[in-house]
This record gives C-alpha cells, structure tokens and sequence, in this order.
C-alpha cells in the first residue's frame, strides 16, 4: 500500500505550484476564497443548524 504521506506531499506541491502560477491573474483570489472557504462556511452552517435543532 503506497504511503500517504508522500500522496499528501505531492498534493501539496501540486497546489503550490498551481497557486504560484495563477497568483497573478485576477479572477485567482476570488475562486480561491471559494476553494477554500466555502467548504468550510457551508460546515460552519450545517453545524450551527444542526446544534440548533433546524437540521
């Protein structure tokens, strides 16, 4: 079974290299924010739905 930490290693690098090369496009910020904030956002709200009852 291949080691995970060398898939996550190379993930990383892959991103970096992607975030390196887009950086200066302008429409690159605002697809990152969504990335890699929305996921989180929507978490944030399925949680605070569920502890409340509404979910």
């Amino acid at each position: 079974m291949p080691n995970p930490l060398i898939a996550d290693e190379l993930v990383a690098g892959l991103a970096d290299e992607v975030d390196r090369h887009l950086e200066n496009k302008p429409w690159w910020k605002s697809v990152k924010v969504i990335l890699f904030y929305g996921p989180a956002v929507l978490i944030a709200i399925y949680l605070t739905g569920f502890f409340l009852g509404i979910f």
